[in-house]
């Protein structure tokens, strides 16, 4: 999977911005502030539709603007090309493909695939373990469109159970058979679901540890997932049912995935809770060369990796080891402030653009791409 062209219009800070990118190496350097994280952030929403810095898509729209629009030219490794638009609006955003809008958001996603490593993910995994669902719930419905449409399905109904548990009735008997109805489904969507995430983290800890390994010389690091969900459905419903007076009491459901969980367990310990920011930074990157591993095994792709000015946190050897995984198939856009951060080596095999207020500066072209220009 590669991307060879993105067109921003109304995009954050930039106007109309054009860059297209080399198949290997992308290096995105500027000062704070100039729209290096914006550009990664384009490329993440064409790809997933949401931002990985805003929860509102109108932060997306650049200010006195009525819309924004990302467009993107995309190969896979079938030679076939496609053209993905988005187009965010006060009516909402639009997407579409080679011209052709799309309706359902389980069509679009995996159309391409992307991995980001940020600052933000090290924040994920000390945060709420809402901040972790949402990541894993992004990262599994790239590769399994299944997966996003019974997500779809299960947010609909859990929606709909907890508004029912604020009117119940105990003592009615017609709320009792509608409650049982909701439960019914409930328990198979929240069983499909589990699957999914089950099935993930066991592919992701055939790669986590060595490349933990690879990256700090440290051994059994896993991914762990905690949940309340049994796969039996009758186990399963009862659980629901002994829990029932307590979610009256609280107006809401306590047993799901809802209340799911995922952390990184090293030395017998949940980094989450006891780990240093060092310590879950080599984890998360770690997390992320095994996703790309992961993802081009299961899609016969590879994914395009985001760097986010991540090299100033990480020493020589472990910018060196990272890079040194990445196979030439996967391309790779890198943000820094400071080229000096990213070695000589490196630099000559990258299409090197500079960004000063939201517009190319200057380019350095690799001797392999040498037909690539920006705008």
């Amino acid at each position: 999977m590669k991307i060879k062209k993105i067109k921003l219009q109304n995009y954050r800070n930039y106007d109309n911005f054009e860059i297209d990118l080399s198949k290997n190496l992308n290096i995105i350097i500027g000062n704070n502030a100039q729209g290096k994280t914006n550009l990664l952030e384009s490329i993440y929403v064409l790809a997933v539709t949401k931002s990985f810095l805003s929860i509102n898509d109108k932060n997306l729209i650049k200010f006195n603007n009525k819309f924004a629009k990302i467009l993107g030219e995309i190969i896979n490794n079938l030679s076939r090309n496609n053209k993905l638009d988005i187009i965010f609006s006060d009516k909402g955003k639009v997407v579409k493909v080679n011209g052709k809008e799309i309706k359902k958001l389980s069509d679009y996603i995996s159309i391409i695939n992307v991995i980001i490593f940020s600052t933000d993910n090290i924040r994920i995994f000390k945060e709420s373990p809402n901040s972790r669902r949402k990541y894993f719930n992004i990262q599994i419905s790239q590769i399994n469109k299944n997966y996003l449409k019974y997500l779809s399905e299960y947010n609909i109904l859990l929606k709909q159970r907890n508004e029912f548990l604020k009117i119940m009735n105990l003592n009615n008997k017609s709320d009792l058979d509608y409650l049982d109805i909701l439960n019914d489904k409930y328990v198979d969507l929240s069983i499909k679901i589990s699957k999914y995430r089950k099935n993930y983290v066991d592919d992701i800890n055939l790669y986590l540890s060595d490349m933990f390994k690879y990256i700090t010389g440290m051994e059994e690091l896993y991914l762990i997932y905690h949940t309340s969900i049994d796969e039996d459905e009758e186990i399963f419903k009862e659980k629901l049912t002994n829990n029932l007076n307590k979610e009256l009491l609280y107006k809401m459901t306590l047993v799901g995935p809802n209340r799911d969980d995922f952390y990184f367990k090293l030395d017998d310990k949940n980094l989450s809770l006891y780990g240093s920011q060092g310590q879950i930074r080599s984890a998360v990157l770690a997390l992320k060369l095994s996703e790309v591993k992961l993802f081009t095994e299961k899609t016969g792709d590879s994914p395009i990796l985001l760097l986010d000015d991540i090299f100033s946190e990480l020493d020589i050897e472990k910018r060196n080891n990272l890079l040194s995984t990445l196979s030439g198939n996967v391309q790779t856009v890198i943000t820094t402030t400071d080229i000096e951060n990213i070695t000589e080596d490196i630099r000559k095999k990258a299409n090197v653009y500079e960004i000063d207020d939201g517009n190319i500066i200057s380019i350095q072209i690799n001797n392999e791409d040498g037909e690539v220009n920006g705008k």
